[in-house]
Order: C-alpha cells, then structure tokens, then sequence
C-alpha cells in the first residue's frame, strides 16, 4: 500500500505543476496493476503499481475533469519498463535544483519513471578539482537532493558520465594533459586514465541510490590515433574499445552499478565508411561475444521511416538483450524546438520500440552549440514517449497533442507556431542563422530562403500575438521579429549596393537597423530571463558574447553603410563578391560558421 506521505507528495507535485485543486474531491488512493482511473462527480478511485504511475493517475484524473469527459473511466498498462527524459547538463547549461525538480514533476505527471542527467564535467569528483572548474557543477548535497526527490515521485535518476570520449571540457586543462588521447578523448590503457574513471563512478555512488549508469562512450571517432597512438604504437580499435569497455564495467561492478552506454561505436567501427546507421556494418561476432554485461543504448533522432528503427533495433538485439533507445526531442537547432522533426523522427522511432519491446525508452534533450534553446520550450513534445508507453502503439498524434496542451497550458497551435522557425522536416537551421549571421555577407541562408524566411515569420507572429501574456511565447515572438526584419534586409541591401542606391541605403542605416538593434535588446533581456529563471548564470557569459557581438557587427555594419553612403568609404567589400553557396564542408550549421568566412574565430 502506499503510505500517505507518497500519496500527498505526489499529488502535491501534480497539483503544482498543472495548477490545478483536489480539495473537495472524494479520492481512495490503492495499488494494482497499471494504471485506473474511474468514478464520476466528486467521487473517484485511482489505482496504480508504484509512485510514478500514481503520478499518472492523478494527471490522468484532472485531464478528464477539465476536458468534460464523465463519467472517468481510465485503463492503462505500460509498454516499456522504464521510459523517461534525458537532461543536458553538459552543453553550456546546468540546470538549477529547483528547476531540475520542476522538469521531473512535469515528467513523473506524465507516469514517466526514469531521468537522466547528462553530466561530461559538471558534477563533483574530489580528487579532479577541474572536473566542473568555473562551469556550474552540481555539489555532492545538490546531486542528492535531486536523487531525494526523483525517488519521492518514483523516478529513477540516472547519472550519464563519460568514461571515454566528449571529456574536452576537462582535458582543455594542462593538470589533465597526462589523461588525453585525443583532445575530447580520454588516454586508454593507461593506469592514470582508469584510477581517474573509479574516482568518477565511485563520486556518482555516493550520489545516488539507483542501480544504473550510463558512462557515454560514444563519438570516440579517432580513439587510439592521439597520444594512444605515440606513446602504445598502432592497435586494433575492436580490441582496444573492447579493453576499454571491460576495465570500465569492472569498475561498475565494484561499486554496484549496471552499466548502459551508448551503442554507435561498435556501429561505426563495422562500416566500412564510419557511419552508424550503416544497413552493410558488420560487427564482427568475436567483439560481440567478448562483449560485457552492458545495456546498450541505440540513439536516433534523425529517421522517419520505421524500417530504419526497426532494422537498428532488430541489429541490437544480436548483441544485447537490454537495447534501450534514445529519441530525440529536438532542441539544439537553435532558439526554439523543431517541433515537426521531433514528431516525425520520435513517433516513428517509438512505434517501433513497441513492436520491439524495447525496455527502455528515453527522450533526450541536447544542448549542443551553446544550449540555446530551453527544454521547457518542447514539453509539449515529452507526451509523445509517454502516451506511446501507457497507451500503445496506435496512440493517435492528437491524444499526444492533447495531452502536451494539458501539461503546458499551451495550446497545440502556439508550439506548431515556434516550429515555423525551421523550413521543413530536415535539420536545415535558417532561424538560427538568422538570429546570427552577418548582414553583409551571404553566409547563413541562401537567397532562395530568405522569402520563405519572412513569410513564416509572420505567420507565426499572427499566431504568437494572441499569447503575449507568456514569457515563452514573447521571447519566441522577438525572434521571429529578427528574423523578418534581417532576411528583408539581407534580401535588399545587396541590389541596393550594387544599383549605387545610396539614398535607400541610408534610410535602412539610419532607421531599420536602430529597429533591428532594439529589437536584439528585447531579445536578449528575454532570453537572459529565461536562462536565470532555468540555469545557474554559468554558461550564460557564451550567449552573452554572442550577443554583443551581433549587436556590436550591426552598428559597425550601420557605419560602414552611411560612410560609403557618404563617400569616406569607397567599397562594401563584403558586398562585392557573388554570392556563392554558404555550406561548409562540415554541413554542422553552428554558429561559428553564420558570422564570418574565418574557419577558426
């Protein structure tokens, strides 16, 4: 039975997040299989197997309240064993203890009953005080208390490490030269490298109570080719990988810990061009049978066709019985969710793991290039794992949609709203490059997007304009200001130029870059809300940077335009060239390559 205590926790938690009241309401609480919910009036039964599904039943209960439906009459089991969220706390951002419980209180309603935090450098190792040096780590009494209370709703918090690759933070610094391989990959086979990789497990025991850890190792794409390889000489990297993997489940072990990781470089190490998804990779079965007791973890976040799930999965399973997959809830493109992508990529993705029984399900939440899109931007998207696990696989895209609206407040149409920041299914980052790029040169979007640019602007500024109540929603609007007014500009001040209109581009100098620039004010006071609001100000100073170098380029660009205006400057040189096509060969769209032809700033 479950005690009061859990009960009241838990439905305090609910009732916080969603704002909502059960006072007055005739509620017994019991324990039974899945998920019920049933009673009408003021009176009402909700049954539950454990903490985190009795979190669902309360969500479940005050969703069909609100939408009218009488009399109550929830059934659900689970899909999945365990299905949670995953939370960058590595890329720029740590997020506060009161704002990592808010997402878990947000999750456990959900009847989700697993987080992850993401965790490269930013925890406490004592014996490696440059582990999190000056970038926010989480304190051994703040990484407990997040343990506390994911337990008091049923969560099982899982620390992800790395234990092998994405280690650049902490190996930048000279007191850890000795532990690199490469610069983001730790040394393997060397002494040093697994007494620094104990002291990482053994600081995450003491942390938390649950049997799991992820330790990372994946996107070790040159290992063994750096230091490893002029001080061991050259290696099989199967062997080496399967070395590494072994000592560090060893490691585990010891302090009672299961291992899970990340499954892409065994994927990558079997096809002949590097890739993951490969349909040809051939792995050879010695590694998989010299292959530890570890879960491996399949992620995607990039295919909408099933069949590539399926396949991927189906691959796993010859070499663990404990596939777990990782979706991906698009947030690192910059600003805003790209709403569409995640849909069309996790729905596919989780179908599949249905018909799989894949036991874990995770959605994850990167912060790559800067972390500058909030995961609480996307909540609306968290539903489409949960509803797929208590519901099935013919949960239809409006029952996820409904209950994202329900969870946020926020109707479905607003987040449709923020995903117009992207100009269709692919990872193509106009918005960003928007938000970013150079007024004058023609980096960033192509002259073919740039009308395409300004259109869903305004259109999702039609949309926003009936929710500037919310923070959220101004912020998101002030984006889509920028990005109308700068593709109108960047549309219009080369043909200017190049007609030797000087009239024209001396009213765009002296008044619609003053309007952009005020515009960049709102913009970055909203969004520096928003960090402080979420984050510890570490990490804060990158986007800050950003800022007042967008604003400092547009007034440098304002300059340059009244003094060629003026005839003090005979040329805008970076206006002189033609155009050509802006992709580097990396086709990573960060920001670095938006603001100026350099390749290395």
């Amino acid at each position: 039975m479950f005690t009061q205590h859990e009960i009241d926790s838990v439905r305090e938690a609910v009732s916080g997040i969603l704002n909502v009241s059960f006072d007055g309401l005739d509620i017994r609480v019991e324990e039974g299989p899945g998920v019920t919910v049933t009673g009408e009036g003021s009176a009402y039964i909700l049954r539950a197997e454990n903490r985190s599904a009795l979190a669902r039943a309360w969500f479940r209960l005050a969703q069909e309240r609100a939408a009218g439906r009488h009399p109550v009459s929830v059934r659900e089991t689970k899909h999945f064993e365990s299905c949670g969220s995953f939370l960058d706390f590595s890329r720029n951002g740590v997020m506060t203890v009161e704002a990592c419980k808010k997402y878990m209180a947000y999750s456990a309603a959900l009847g989700l009953d697993t987080v992850v935090l993401y965790t490269e450098d930013t925890y406490t190792v004592p014996e490696y005080p440059y582990m999190g040096y000056l970038r926010g780590r989480l304190t051994p009494e703040e990484y407990r208390e997040l343990d506390d209370y994911a337990d008091s709703l049923g969560l099982e918090l899982i620390p992800c490490i790395q234990t092998l690759a994405h280690m650049g933070n902490f190996l930048q610094w000279k007191e850890n030269e000795h532990l690199k391989d490469q610069p983001t990959i730790l040394l393997c086979d060397d002494e040093e490298t697994y007494k620094f990789i104990e002291a990482e497990i053994r600081a995450v025991r003491s942390y938390v109570r649950g049997k799991r850890l992820h330790i990372g190792m994946d996107e070790a794409h040159s290992v063994g080719l750096g230091q490893y390889f002029r001080k061991f000489g050259p290696t099989d990297r199967f062997e080496l990988l399967s070395r590494h993997l072994n000592r560090v489940v060893e490691i585990c072990k010891k302090y009672d810990f299961h291992p899970m990781m990340w499954s892409d470089m065994f994927f990558r190490l079997g096809s002949a061009t590097g890739d993951y998804y490969d349909l040809d990779a051939k792995i050879p079965q010695s590694v998989i049978d010299r292959l530890p007791d570890v879960d491996l973890c399949y992620w995607d976040y990039y295919h909408d066709e099933e069949k590539w799930y399926d396949h991927m999965l189906s691959g796993h399973a010859q070499m663990s019985p404990n596939t777990a997959y990782a979706g991906g809830i698009w947030v690192w493109s910059g600003f805003l969710p790209h709403v569409n992508l995640t849909r069309e990529s996790m729905e596919c993705g989780v179908r599949s793991c249905v018909r799989h029984k894949t036991r874990t399900v995770l959605a994850t939440t990167w912060g790559d290039d800067g972390n500058e899109t909030s995961p609480f931007l996307a909540l609306n998207q968290l539903p489409i794992i949960s509803e797929y696990c208590w519901r099935g696989e013919d949960c239809a895209h409006e029952t996820i949609a409904e209950t994202g609206e329900f969870l946020t407040g926020l109707p479905d149409r607003a987040y449709n709203a923020f995903g117009l920041f992207y100009p269709d299914l692919r990872d193509r980052r106009v918005g960003k490059a928007l938000i970013w790029c150079d007024l004058l040169y023609p980096l960033g979007p192509t002259a073919e997007e740039l009308p395409s640019a300004v259109e869903r602007s305004e259109q999702a500024l039609e949309i926003l304009k009936d929710y500037q109540d919310r923070a959220d929603c101004r912020y998101a609007a002030a984006l889509f200001e920028i990005c109308a007014l700068k593709a109108s500009l960047k549309m219009r001040i080369r043909p200017l130029y190049l007609a030797g209109d000087r009239v024209a581009l001396r009213k765009i100098a002296l008044e619609e870059i003053p309007a952009l620039l005020s515009v960049y004010d709102s913009l970055r006071a909203l969004h520096k809300a928003q960090w402080e609001s979420i984050y510890r100000r570490n990490g804060w100073e990158v986007l800050a940077l950003r800022y007042g170098a967008v604003e400092g380029r547009l007034r440098d660009v304002q300059d340059a335009i009244l003094r060629w205006c003026d005839g003090t400057l005979p040329t805008l040189c970076e206006l002189d060239e033609e155009p050509k096509d802006p992709t580097r060969k990396s086709g990573m769209e960060f920001y670095q390559v938006f603001v100026s032809p350099v390749f290395n700033l």
